[in-house]
């Protein structure tokens, strides 16, 4: 026998259940079908049939329920084609949404963002409407341009290094790869190194000092100013595997590590083949150089001291690089 309580807490449980799902909010499913405008359309009558069954897929593909015309969520669809450029324009209870198909191919992926844009109430630029299972061949196309902004490049100018003293000398990038966006850009290069030349061509003697900084691979992320114009600033920063030697008479330091990098410059000739940009680097490195000075005990025995500590040596330098496209590209 059932306990009454126990049977009232079930019905009154069933009843706040039934009135939370009839309350809690989300879209109204009601039935849709679809035509077409013919008075705007200029699709052949057999690509119309087509158009029809492809675009239906889409709605059920959605979850929802398509039925003849004449029910209560009516869209309408229409095309305008011009070589091989179709303008599709489709129009219902949430508004309207046009967009453009490259080839007949093209319409089903266009079909579908269309109606995920339409039943969700979002912009067809927004997220969770392209997917990879639906991108279009115009936007598809629209990415391959990048293709041109891919350069090599080499770089040659001056720096400094602050280590015990300031060690300045020539600042040469060997090897350097951008790839470039309108807005954005990624930087690689290898073999970056600033060298400050020995005062003296033979032995070690007091007052000899020689300086060089580097890293054999640094990694950037790049920022344009002025993303469409010919020319435009840029700064950004990463990180690279650097190394540092230092000699300063009877001192010597030396160190290797994680190095963040920071950078500004500005480019010119963005839309064409050829790249001339000046840039400023600073690198700050992540870690200190071990300095060891050899001091010659002034009494007998006459004995070699060696006195140790650590220092932290950043550099700055300033380079004009050349870039030219990697394979020709426009």
């Amino acid at each position: 026998m059932t306990c009454p309580v126990a049977r009232h807490r079930f019905q009154m449980s069933l009843m706040a259940a039934l009135l939370f799902l009839a309350l809690a909010p989300g879209r109204a499913t009601a039935d849709v079908c679809v035509t077409i405008d013919e008075t705007r359309d200029t699709f052949s009558p057999r690509d119309r049939a087509a158009a029809l069954l492809l675009l239906t897929r889409q709605f059920e593909l959605a979850g929802e329920r398509v039925v003849p015309p004449g029910c209560s969520a009516p869209y309408v669809v229409s095309h305008v084609q011009l070589g091989a450029t179709i303008t599709i324009t489709l129009s219902g209870p949430q508004g309207q949404r046009d967009a453009t198909a490259i080839g007949m191919d093209d319409v089903p992926a266009v079909y579908s963002q269309m109606v995920r844009s339409l039943l969700t109430g979002q912009p067809m630029d927004a997220p969770r409407i392209v997917d990879r299972t639906n991108v279009s061949a115009a936007q598809a196309a629209a990415a391959r341009r990048v293709y041109s902004d891919s350069l090599l490049y080499a770089r040659l100018g001056y720096g400094a290094i602050f280590g015990r003293r300031t060690y300045d000398g020539a600042s040469v990038g060997m090897i350097g790869y951008r790839r470039e966006f309108d807005k954005f850009g990624i930087d690689v290069s290898f073999f970056n190194f600033q060298y400050k030349s020995s005062d003296r061509s033979y032995g070690y003697y007091g007052g000899d000092n020689s300086g060089m900084t580097g890293s054999w691979l640094k990694l950037e992320f790049l920022r344009f100013a002025a993303p469409l114009a010919d020319r435009s600033p840029y700064f950004g920063g990463g990180l690279s595997w650097s190394t540092a030697h230092l000699d300063d008479g009877n001192t010597s330091a030396n160190g290797s590590g994680l190095q963040g990098e920071l950078t500004a410059g500005y480019e010119m000739g963005r839309a064409s083949t050829i790249r001339v940009f000046f840039q400023a680097d600073v690198g700050l490195p992540f870690y200190k150089l071990r300095s060891e000075t050899y001091s010659l005990s002034p009494a007998v025995p006459y004995m070699y001291t060696v006195s140790t500590e650590r220092r932290y040596a950043p550099s700055l330098s300033v380079s004009m690089g050349l870039g030219w496209q990697r394979g020709g590209g426009r």
